[in-house]
Formats: C-alpha cells, sequence, structure tokens
C-alpha cells in the first residue's frame, strides 16, 4: 500500500543534512584567548537560523534559547547564543569555506540517491547570476561600483549561483562572488570549471545551461573541452550567432514543428519544438543544434501572446526526444522560480532592512550558509507528499513553518513561529 500522506521534515533530517556539511571542518580563525563556545556550536547555530529562514540574528538567538533539548544535544548547542557574538562568527568567516562545506552537503545527498534526474537520462546544471543587495560602500573586491544618472552612486554585491535542476528537488550546488570589476560573462568560465573541479568524481550532472548573459564562446569550449555539454540562451547580445539561428529557425514551417499544449493557471500554453543544425558557425565547432522554442499563451477573451526564444547546444538532436527537449527547456526556469525567486521571497535575500549582516566580508560567506539551508529543505520538500495534493510539492512557507517547530521547544508555552 503506497504512503499517501508523508511529511518528510523532522529534526532527523534537518540534522542530519547538517551533518551531511561538516560545518566543524570549517577553518576557525578566531584567536585562542576569550574563546567561550565552540566554533562547531556557533556555526551550527547559525545554520539552523538559515534552515529556518530567520529573518534576523536576533531571532536565531532565541531559537538557540529555546531549542528542543534534542536538537541542542545533537548540535552541540548548550544554551541561548547571543546576537552579537554570533556576527562576531560571521565577520571571521571565508566564503571559499562555506562553499566547501556546501559541496559536501550535495555529494552526500547524491550518494544517498536523493539527487537522480527525474524525467531525463542525465543530471542539468544551471548557472545564473542574482543581486544580492545595495551598499553604501564599494571598497570590496567583489562589490561593483555603480553610478547612476540621477542619484547617488552605490555599491552593488553579485553572485553566479547554480542549481541542479533535473532532480525533483533543486538544489544549490555552488555559489560564488562576482567580481567587482568583472561581469557575469567574464566570470561564467571560471565559475564553472570550479563547479566542474568539485564535482569531478560524481556523475551529478552532464550538462550545463545558462541565460544568454552567461554564454560566450569562451565558455562553451570550456565546457566541452570538460567532457561535458552545454545549453545556452541565445539573444541579440551575441551578434552573428544570434542571427543565423533566427535566420536558419524563424521562417520554419509551423506544421512540421513538434507542438505540446498545457494549462497553466487558467491559461493554454502551446509550445513549438524548431530545430536546425549549424555548420561551424563563428568557430563553434562543436555546436549541434540551434533550437527555437516558440510559445504560445492563450487566455479566454484575450488576443494570444506569442514569445520566441534561442538556443545553441552540443547535444545531438537525437540524443533526447522531442518531448524531454521541451522538458528540458521549461526546465531551465526553475533555477528562478525554485531558486534565486525562493532565495528572496522565503529567505529574504533582497530586502535590504532585514539582512543579518550588511558588511561584504561576512555577506558573502551568509549568502552560501543560506544555500546550505535551502538545499536542506529543497530535498525535504520532494520527499513531502500530501493527502489532498500529491502531485505538487508543499509551498515553502509550510516547510519554512514545519521546520521552525520541530526544531522548536514549546514546553513554555505556545510561541508561534517568527515569521508568522
Amino acid at each position: 500500500m503506497s504512503q499517501v500522506n508523508r511529511q518528510a521534515i523532522s529534526k532527523k533530517a534537518i540534522i542530519r543534512r547538517l551533518r551531511d556539511a561538516k560545518l566543524g571542518q570549517i577553518n576557525d580563525v578566531r584567536q585562542k584567548r576569550g574563546r567561550r563556545y565552540e566554533f562547531e556550536t556557533l556555526i551550527n547555530t547559525l545554520a539552523l537560523g538559515t534552515v529556518a529562514a530567520l529573518p534576523s540574528l536576533r531571532k536565531v538567538e532565541a531559537l538557540s534559547a529555546n531549542l528542543a533539548w534534542s536538537a541542542r544535544r545533537q548540535l552541540k548547542i548548550p544554551r541561548r547564543i547571543s546576537d552579537t557574538k554570533l556576527r562576531d562568527l560571521l565577520l571571521s568567516l571565508t566564503p571559499d569555506d562555506i562553499r566547501e562545506a556546501l559541496y559536501r552537503q550535495v555529494k552526500a545527498e547524491y550518494r544517498r540517491g536523493a539527487l537522480v534526474p527525474d524525467v531525463l537520462p542525465f543530471g542539468v546544471a544551471a548557472i545564473d547570476g542574482k543581486h544580492l543587495a545595495k551598499l553604501d560602500r564599494w571598497d570590496h573586491p567583489g562589490v561593483q561600483k555603480v553610478q547612476p544618472q540621477d542619484g547617488k552612486p552605490y555599491g552593488l554585491a553579485r553572485v553566479h549561483r547554480a542549481f541542479l535542476i533535473s532532480s525533483k528537488g533543486v538544489v544549490c550546488i555552488d555559489s560564488r562572488q562576482v567580481c567587482g570589476k568583472s561581469n557575469e560573462v567574464g566570470e561564467a568560465p571560471s565559475f564553472t570549471e570550479e563547479i566542474l573541479s568539485a564535482y569531478k568524481r560524481t556523475n551529478l550532472f552532464e550538462v550545463i545551461m545558462t541565460d544568454a548573459g552567461n554564454a560566450s564562446k569562451k565558455h562553451a569550449d570550456k565546457i566541452h573541452d570538460n567532457d561535458k555539454r552545454y545549453i545556452f540562451a541565445l539573444k541579440e547580445n551575441q551578434g552573428n550567432l544570434y542571427e543565423d539561428a533566427c535566420y536558419l529557425l524563424g521562417n520554419q514551417n509551423a506544421e512540421k514543428a513538434f507542438t505540446e499544449t498545457l494549462r497553466e493557471r487558467g491559461a493554454q500554453i502551446t509550445y513549438r519544438l524548431f530545430r536546425a543544425e549549424p555548420s561551424g558557425y563563428h568557430s563553434w565547432t562543436h555546436a549541434r543544434q540551434f533550437i527555437r522554442i516558440e510559445r504560445t499563451v492563450f487566455y479566454p477573451g484575450e488576443d494570444p501572446v506569442v514569445g520566441n526564444r534561442y538556443y545553441i547546444t552540443d547535444i545531438p538532436q537525437k540524443r533526447l526526444s522531442d518531448t524531454q527537449w521541451l522538458y528540458l527547456i521549461r526546465n531551465y526556469w526553475r533555477i528562478e522560480n525554485n531558486g534565486n525567486w525562493t532565495a528572496d521571497a522565503i529567505w529574504r535575500e533582497d530586502r535590504r532592512r532585514i539582512q543579518w549582516v550588511k558588511v561584504p566580508e561576512a555577506m558573502y560567506a551568509l549568502s552560501v550558509l543560506r544555500m546550505i539551508g535551502q538545499t536542506s529543505l529543497a530535498d525535504l520538500r520532494s520527499m513531502t507528499k500530501r493527502e489532498w495534493d500529491r502531485k505538487s510539492q508543499p509551498p515553502w512557507r509550510d516547510m519554512i513553518f514545519d521546520a521552525y517547530a520541530v526544531l522548536r521547544s514549546y514546553a513554555e508555552g505556545n510561541d508561534q513561529p517568527a515569521f508568522v
């Protein structure tokens, strides 16, 4: 008999995923004198705060004061930890150390069998850039100075992030700051190289997808030379390459295209798949096809809305069926819907006044630590089934509420989570 209603959120499950990251192995650079708490105690407290998506370090302090006994014992958090002590630890952390912990967590989840491809025959990683915050300073190498035409200059903190979009749970596999003196397309090849190095002993993914802002010949060469495959979106900034894709695909007969119709949020959406083989255009000798996806949205009583997106890839046409090609292209947006949007809407990453810390040196480390918390819940969310809705995953806010509830001790009263 199949299990209809399953709640995957539990203290054991959350603690297990934090232990996978082995946060205690992060380098402790604090001075030896005056240490009141073990490093593992403090970093575990911060990690619990990210799992519960708490809006401030003061709320993290409150959680540590009312932590369930079993979680307190297993994570070595003996008592309340002050928010100033937690902030001091954040200021001492380096992003690369936290990234190594994220790698360990993802690899452990992969070995557990939770990150296998859901529909496709291979894993797919999607890369995209994201703005973290606007700052009043730009003296950090990871902060870009922006001078608006009307207004005061400000510093812009940016990151590259990679999410695994082929499994049921969309998990972050890496996050790295974008150099303030560069841009996304310039930093994308080195970011991809670090991802490939981190997961080279696994078969976590075979294909890397990016939007047009991270697509370049250098980036494609980097992926192809490492025996991986790429799918890049194309826009006008690709110049002749984009024009050639439009020339080959723009006038193809719609009757010969593969067509699929879906219903989403009261609208009927028709997708058409067009493909053509390039001939080594502009030294892209490894490219195997151009792809055009025509998307037509029909709302009752309104004129249809038509949009086209173009792509270039080195994946042979016959590697996937037409249905799988459409699924793969549409799945790229999981990096926004289940990745970056979730970080902003649930973890409040883009809110200027609710950040834990606004110091650039600590902000990038906190960004990766948040991804550890988000990844912990993303996998559990994919395993949670509800009796009234077995097809879709539960809302993120429900997951956060449940995580807070199982971590918090309510022996002293019927308190509610801080974000409600």
